[in-house]
């Protein structure tokens, strides 16, 4: 059950730390309505992390886990407008799904029974375009620019990069063996670093 926050005088249901939820598409609504609140600045009050603490201490059911990039201006809780226990994210340069981000997928959808997996892209991602552009790098960089290079041939410009690597790491996380047996839904999403709004895919 969705836990009611008086915001502004204005009634948002948001996630209860306590509540599973097994439904993708409420889970997507979640973090929608979320991204709406952080558009029009009328974000949650952050005074209930002392309640919700107490709600977590005995476990975490995240409704959601978001696979984003490292990129500081990339921060989902806040984007998304959520809490403690709310969402299980993952991030590294370029959002891609090496096998550490595989496994976390995997612990999340099996153990904590998230439902939704949502790969989210950002505009200006420096790792995307560093593969778009080509050139050397130092050997662990170099390990994620030749994750994405591959996915990325025969793009235009980077932002269709971008978007190419976000549909080649969703396809990847589908093609688990584990997400496809617990049924979890995978979808892509893309970040504008400066209007603050995701598109859904």
């Amino acid at each position: 059950m969705s836990k009611v926050i008086n915001n502004e005088n204005v009634t948002v249901n948001v996630h209860n730390p306590g509540e599973l939820v097994s439904d993708w598409k409420t889970a997507l609504q979640y973090l929608k309505d979320g991204n709406k609140r952080y558009l029009e600045e009328k974000t949650i009050a952050r005074n209930t992390n002392a309640e919700d603490r107490a709600e977590l201490k005995s476990g975490q059911k995240p409704f959601a886990i978001i696979v984003t990039c490292s990129d500081s201006r990339v921060s989902p809780e806040i984007f998304f407008d959520h809490k403690l226990g709310d969402i299980f994210v993952i991030r590294n340069a370029g959002n891609i799904a090496d096998s550490t981000a595989l496994g976390s997928i995997e612990y999340a959808v099996e153990h904590l029974k998230s439902p939704l997996v949502v790969v989210v892209g950002h505009s200006c991602c420096g790792a995307v375009t560093g593969a778009f552009q080509g050139g050397e790098y130092p050997s662990n960089l170099k390990t994620i620019i030749d994750e994405i290079t591959p996915e990325i041939s025969g793009c235009g410009d980077v932002d269709e990069a971008i978007h190419s690597n976000i549909d080649s790491v969703v396809k990847k996380i589908q093609e688990n063996e584990i997400v496809k047996e617990m049924g979890a839904k995978t979808i892509g999403a893309y970040y504008d670093i400066e209007s603050g709004e995701v598109k859904f895919k």
